[in-house]
C-alpha cells in the first residue's frame, strides 16, 4: 500500500512538471502567453524541486536506516507520527524491519551464548573426569600392590615374613595415596569455591595499604625471582566500599598469574597502577611477559580453561565473577612479547565511611 501510494505522487509530480513545462514552452515560442508561459515555466522549476526534496527525504531515512544496521544501533526509532501518511508508513516499515532484524540477531547471540555455555560444561566435565582419573587410577593401583604385599590369594601373611624393605614400600605408597588424595581435595575445593562463591561483604578500607600489604607479601620472593615490583596509586589514599577479602584474593591471583608469565623471561617487570576517574575507579596489574594470544583473550575467563600444566583453571573466571559481583568488570589487552595488562574496573561508592 505504501509504494502504490508513494508511486502514484512521484508520478503525479512527473505528469504536472511535464504539463507544466509543455505548455510554458508552448506559450513562449508561439507568442501569445509570454507572461504565462513563464509562470509555467516557474511552476515547473518549482514542481522539480519539490519533488526532488521529497525524494531526498526519503534517500535520507533510508540510508540512515543502511547506516544504522551497518553501526549494529541497537536503539533506533522512527517517529511514526510524520507529517504525511508517506512517511507514516515509511517508518512503520523500517520500525518493523528493525524490530525483526534486533529480534533475529538477539536470537542468534542467545544462540552463541548457549553454545558456549554448553562447550563451558563439556570442557568443565572434561578436566574433572581427567582429574579424578588421573587421581583415582594410581590408587587404585598402587592400592593392589600394598594388598600384595600383606596378602596372597585372599591368606593373610605372617607379621614375620614383613621386612624392613616391605614396609618402607608400604610407608612410600600410602604418602603417596595421601598425596594423590589431596589433590583430588584439592579439585574438590577449587569446584566448590566456583560454585558456591558467597555474596560480598562490603565495607570501607584503605585499599592503598591493602595494596601495601600484598607489596610486601611478595616483595621477598619478586627479588628472588629478580622481578621489578612498582605500585602506582593516584590519588595516594583511597578509600573503597568492597569485600576486602575477595579483593585481595583477586589481586593475589592476578599477581602470581604475573610472576609465572616472566619464568621464561630475562627482564622482568610487574606493575600495579591505581587511579579513580569521575566516579569509576582502575586497578591495573601489567607484566612485560610473552603475551597472551588474542584468540584466547575470552577463552582464559571460561571456568577450567587453562594453557599451564598445572593448575584448575578457575582463577581467572573466579576473579571475574568476583568483579562483577562487586558491579564492576575484569578485562584484559595484550601485546605478544610487549605487555599484558588486566584491568579491574569498579564504581566508587560517593557516601562516605560510616555512614
Amino acid at each position: 500500500m505504501f509504494s502504490t501510494r508513494l508511486y502514484v505522487r512521484i508520478l503525479s509530480y512527473v505528469i504536472l512538471i511535464v504539463l507544466a513545462a509543455t505548455s510554458g514552452f508552448a506559450g513562449i515560442i508561439s507568442g501569445r502567453a509570454v507572461i504565462l508561459g513563464t509562470v509555467a515555466l516557474c511552476t515547473a522549476a518549482w514542481l522539480i524541486g519539490a519533488l526532488v526534496h521529497y525524494l531526498n527525504a526519503y534517500n535520507r531515512k533510508i540510508r540512515l536506516f543502511l547506516d544504522s544496521i551497518a553501526d549494529n544501533e541497537s536503539t533506533l526509532y522512527f517517529p511514526e507520527h510524520a507529517t504525511n501518511r508517506e512517511q507514516c508508513h515509511l517508518h512503520a516499515s523500517f520500525n518493523r524491519i528493525y524490530t525483526l532484524m534486533t529480534a533475529c540477531k538477539k536470537k542468534e547471540f542467545e544462540r552463541e551464548l548457549y553454545q558456549k555455555e554448553y562447550e563451558s560444561w563439556k570442557k568443565l566435565m572434561r578436566v574433572l573426569t581427567h582429574e579424578i582419573m588421573n587421581s583415582i587410577t594410581p590408587v587404585v593401583s598402587l592400592s593392589d600392590t600394598l594388598l600384595s604385599y600383606f596378602q596372597a590369594d585372599n591368606v593373610r601373611k605372617c607379621a614375620k615374613d614383613m621386612t624392613d624393605a616391605t614396609i618402607g614400600k608400604t610407608i612410600r605408597g600410602l604418602e603417596t595415596i595421601k598425596s594423590q588424595g589431596q589433590n583430588l581435595m584439592y579439585l574438590t575445593e577449587s569446584y566448590r569455591q566456583f560454585a558456591c562463591l558467597k555474596q560480598p561483604e562490603a565495607r570501607f578500607f584503605s585499599l592503598t595499604d591493602l595494596i601495601q600489604d600484598i607489596q610486601t607479601l611478595y616483595q621477598e620472593e619478586m627479588q628472588l625471582r629478580h622481578i621489578g615490583f612498582s605500585v602506582c596509586c593516584l590519588p595516594p589514599e583511597i578509600q573503597i566500599h568492597a569485600d576486602e577479602k575477595m579483593l585481595s584474593q583477586v589481586l593475589i591471583n592476578l599477581i602470581k598469574n604475573a610472576m609465572q608469565a616472566l619464568d621464561e623471561q630475562t627482564d622482568r617487570r610487574i606493575r600495579i597502577r591505581v587511579e579513580t576517574q569521575e566516579k569509576q575507579l582502575y586497578i591495573t596489574v601489567t607484566d612485560n611477559g610473552p603475551g597472551i594470544p588474542s584468540n584466547l583473550a575470552e577463552d582464559i575467563f571460561i571456568p577450567f580453561f587453562t594453557t599451564k600444566t598445572t593448575g584448575t583453571g578457575i582463577g581467572l573466571s573466579l576473579s571475574r565473577q568476583i568483579i562483577r559481583m562487586h558491579g564492576g568488570e575484569l578485562s584484559v589487552t595484550s601485546q605478544p612479547y610487549c605487555e599484558t595488562s588486566f584491568l579491574i574496573s569498579l564504581p566508587i561508592d560517593t557516601r562516605r565511611p560510616g555512614r
